[in-house]
């Protein structure tokens, strides 16, 4: 367990770093989605203050990373969790995929916001990728894809191929669809973000199939999906779609 005093010292050190008004945070709350409070950091403030360290830094990453854990899963505000990312992202090839792997799955239990979802993804598609991890992380996305939890169920999508061009290989196509077809209809905001943007890669990567996926699946997915999953796509293509979708209406 994080001692309080190291969360306390993150904590209290980005606090003293906002010069953010109380409106402009609440407006960044709001925009974020997080019932967390926010101190209005800037990305640049925040990577910096991870860069320059806490107390509790220890020339063994993982440990640092360990201590990382308490203070996101602890955290109170978003930034306090955000520096628990920010710190695995300066320094992931120092901390084991296998010790990535048993903490980070845990992680969704704290998100509820679309950025701590979006960063934790990034993380995960790592682990989903690599050859002592991939299974196992495999295994848990296809778990969260039925899950109540809609933050999970979002990861099971996101997480699949992050951004396609940052990855050396990729899922199949055939455990794409798998997860994104009982989803195609989720009630969920978010879980739609995530099938469009889900969508959107998988066509970056098989471009034909891809397509053919969509094009017959157009009756099943929604708008807000539709409009990220069609962004790569040729004009051809688009209005194509655009033209099957018009004629259901």
């Amino acid at each position: 367990m994080t001692p309080n005093k190291y969360i306390k010292e993150v904590e209290e050190t980005l606090s003293r770093l906002s010069t953010s008004t109380a409106a402009e945070r609440e407006q960044i709350r709001r925009y974020i989605g997080t019932e967390f409070s926010v101190l209005g950091l800037s990305s640049q403030v925040q990577k910096q203050a991870c860069k320059t360290g806490f107390s509790f830094y220890h020339t063994d990453k993982e440990m640092t990373f360990r201590t990382f854990d308490g203070i996101y899963r602890l955290g109170k505000t978003h930034e306090a969790k955000n520096q628990a990312f920010i710190f695995l992202d300066q320094n992931y090839r120092h901390v084991a995929a296998t010790t990535q792997m048993s903490v980070l799955p845990s992680w969704v239990k704290g998100v509820d916001n679309w950025a701590h979802s979006d960063y934790l993804s990034k993380f995960l598609s790592r682990l989903l990728e690599h050859p002592d991890t991939g299974s196992a992380m495999m295994k848990q996305l296809k778990a969260w894809n039925s899950s109540a939890n809609p933050w999970e169920r979002r990861q099971s999508l996101v997480s699949l191929y992050y951004y396609a061009r940052t990855k050396t290989n990729h899922v199949d196509f055939k455990t794409t669809t798998k997860l994104v077809s009982p989803l195609l209809e989720d009630k969920a905001y978010y879980v739609q973000k995530a099938v469009g943007w889900t969508l959107r890669e998988c066509y970056n990567v098989y471009k034909r199939e891809a397509f053919d996926f969509m094009e017959a699946q157009h009756r099943r997915i929604s708008s807000v999906a539709f409009t990220a999953a069609i962004e790569k796509m040729s004009d051809k293509e688009k209005n194509h779609l655009k033209q099957l979708r018009r004629k259901r209406a």
